[in-house]
């Protein structure tokens, strides 16, 4: 019975010292045995690459940039059926007159640049009996957008004369503020 005690532990210092051995020579690089040196460098290429699509309940963004009056618009709206799982550059294939200024699978923001002025430029003007609105074109023309209900008999002359040369207004709280100044 001592005798396979002792063998039992011999076998296992034997195991330690050679374990020990081993990993030493592996850390220092020399032993072939602990692994094998690459002559070639070895390039990992990723074969599976997983692009990002759009989810079916992303929001939508669309800015508009008018270069004209350097005003912005920002408008959410409900994402078109067939945007969802598509990925950025079929997105820019299909909108290429829109540029992708953020993507991800839950929102998605599309942004263009307009040669124009935005519809939120409005001119306050005297009519034959009330003030009429109208709204400022790219040409500088302008176009009736509605007459109100305020006669020009209520009005100061200080209102008068200003009117009469018009009263530029942008942005439509703005208008219906000018408005009520007048009502």
């Amino acid at each position: 019975m001592k005798r396979i005690i002792f063998y039992g532990i011999l076998i296992f210092i034997f195991s330690i010292g050679t374990g020990y051995y081993f990993s030493v020579l592996w850390k220092e690089g020399k032993s072939g045995i602990a692994y094998e040196e690459a002559e070639n460098e070895v390039t990992v290429q990723e074969t599976i690459a997983v692009e990002e699509k759009v989810n079916f309940d992303a929001s939508l963004g669309l800015k508009k940039y008018y270069n004209n009056c350097g005003h912005t618009k920002y408008l959410t709206a409900e994402l078109p059926d067939e945007l969802i799982n598509l990925t950025k550059n079929e997105i820019e294939q299909i909108y290429s007159d829109w540029d992708v200024e953020e993507f991800s699978s839950n929102s998605l923001l599309l942004s263009q640049h307009i040669n124009d002025i935005c519809d939120e430029h409005y001119v306050l003007k005297l009519g034959d009996e009330n003030i009429e609105i109208y709204h400022v074109k790219n040409s500088g023309d302008i176009e009736l957008y509605k007459t109100t209900n305020i006669s020009k008999e209520y009005l100061t002359n200080t209102d008068i004369n200003n009117l009469e040369s018009g009263i530029y207004v942008y942005g439509a709280g703005n208008l219906n503020s000018a408005i009520e100044d007048f009502e």
